[in-house]
């Protein structure tokens, strides 16, 4: 069976904003692609040293001592990522957050070369620049979250879908095993399934790969890289499916109208405003184009999907901003394509130079000790203050296999486990940690009950002991500490 291929119909120079893909490579374009590689790839290097952990990191990590084929909140890649990276540099924040800078450094390689096989090697430069400086996504190529790898791979996915429909047969395996790796990450990845099927199936042109044993390879190569997840979630009720429709809101609920302003506005803050404006005209002109140039509707259905699906999320202040982040990859190679033919490049400038200011000062604020971020960084840093009090109290309380701290969210008890390296069980009435750590079996034992929220989840932890003593009170920052209360005979949750 001869395989078709799809090229991509000619644009003129006035239309797109391309050269030829081709064609080679300008002189000084490797050093230049090589600088953005390495300034972006140190900068976000020595963030991740000077940043305290993030609740959420912790959590992550105390996923990675617990390795299972999924969780309750998300599928196991960034657990595996996580206990990989400790397993070879210990314990400590910047190994937590290795991966996500190796797997940023990854990500904007792969923008440049869609960009470039898209439109030209300038358009790639410019997609790896806009890539680096805009605030999520840097962010992204440093703290340790199921986004991180997820951008990768959906990256990988795209580029790999594209040469796929070039006619690059082992290319439809490999995209369909890239697209398992996104839902690997994180279930909302799953939109990927509507991208990479709706663009072969919107257009007569593309529907012709149907015919060929290409599609099918990709399906079959996603089905295996899922199949684990998918084991797992069978033998434990389906737990990651199960939480993947209780979403909360991000805000307080204001009406259908406000909440989608408000999401929209956070868009400028995630993404900087001027940057966020740049991805706008990105989408623009790719609604614009779509209908004559399969780039610009393959860039629309990677794009489309996920942003319907958010934006109808944010009418119940169900998405929070970062959910756009897959989506807004097609607006910035989009972005790069078209910066030619648009006439305020000089305004474009000031949006990419404006968003790397602003993304560089907030990781120094997060970073160094100042003034303005004292508060955080007292606070994130004084769960090390709470581990050292737990170390001295816990003995008096029992011997070491006979007593354990309970905390009231899963913020709090994975902050502790990461401060006390893991020396200490930790128990939490939530989701995973009920796995490896289930209350039941330290019925009868004396404990610790961690306060710093305070209200009805501290009276539920209290009301679990027989008797509860005089806390002990740990000063974190100005007017919050948090505070540990010595338990007798714990009794289990009702």
């Amino acid at each position: 069976m001869t395989i078709p291929t799809v090229e991509p119909p000619t644009m003129r120079r006035s239309q797109a904003g391309a050269e030829s893909p081709s064609g080679a490579l300008p002189a000084g374009h490797t050093r230049a692609l090589a600088a953005i590689v390495l300034v972006s790839t140190a900068v976000r290097l020595a963030a991740s040293f000077g940043v305290p952990i993030l609740d959420d990191e912790a959590h992550y990590w105390v996923w990675s001592k617990h390795l299972m084929w999924g969780f309750p909140d998300h599928p196991p890649m960034i657990a595996g990522l996580v206990a990989l990276s400790t397993r070879l540099f210990g314990d400590s924040v910047p190994a937590v957050r290795i991966m996500p800078v190796l797997l940023g450094t990854v990500s904007t390689l792969l923008i440049y070369a869609l960009a470039r096989r898209l439109f030209s090697p300038a358009a790639g430069l410019r997609a790896a620049v806009v890539f680096q400086v805009l605030p999520a996504f840097a962010a992204n190529g440093i703290m340790t979250a199921p986004d991180a790898p997820m951008a990768t791979f959906w990256l990988l996915a795209m580029l790999l879908g594209w040469m796929a429909l070039q006619g690059k047969r082992w290319a439809w395996p490999a995209a369909g095993a890239a697209a398992g790796l996104v839902v690997q990450c994180k279930l909302a990845g799953g939109a990927i399934v509507l991208s990479l099927a709706g663009f072969i199936l919107a257009s007569a042109l593309q529907r012709r790969w149907l015919r060929t044993p290409g599609p099918y390879l990709a399906t079959l190569a996603g089905a295996v890289v899922l199949s684990p997840l998918v084991w797992w979630n069978v033998h434990y009720d389906w737990a990651t499916v199960k939480r993947a429709f209780v979403v909360k809101t991000w805000i307080h609920p204001i009406g259908p109208v406000g909440n989608v302003a408000i999401f929209v506005a956070s868009q400028f803050v995630y993404f900087a405003p001027l940057g966020f404006g740049v991805l706008i005209a990105g989408l623009m002109g790719v609604v614009a184009r779509y209908r004559d140039d399969e780039r610009f509707r393959f860039l629309l259905w990677w794009a489309a999907p996920t942003l319907i699906a958010v934006l109808l999320a944010s009418v119940r202040s169900l998405a929070k901003p970062h959910y756009t982040g897959p989506a807004l990859l097609a607006a910035i190679i989009a972005a790069a394509g078209l910066w030619e033919t648009w006439s305020a490049r000089r305004l474009l400038r000031a949006a990419v130079a404006s968003s790397a200011v602003l993304t560089l000062t907030v990781l120094v604020l997060a970073s160094v000790p100042n003034p303005l971020a004292e508060d955080f960084q007292k606070e994130t840093r004084g769960w090390q203050e709470v581990a050292s009090q737990i170390a001295t109290v816990l003995p008096t309380l029992g011997p070491p296999d006979s007593v354990f701290v309970v905390a009231e969210t899963y913020q709090a008890g994975s902050q502790i486990a990461f401060a006390t390296k893991n020396s200490v069980p930790v128990v939490v009435p939530f989701r995973g940690f009920l796995l490896w750590e289930p209350p039941a079996k330290w019925i009868g034992r004396s404990g610790l009950v961690v306060d710093h929220l305070g209200g009805d989840r501290l009276q539920r932890l209290i009301s679990a002991f027989e008797r509860v003593g005089t806390p002990y009170a740990v000063p974190i920052r100005s007017g919050y500490r948090v505070l540990l209360y010595p338990g007798t005979n714990f009794l289990g949750f009702r």
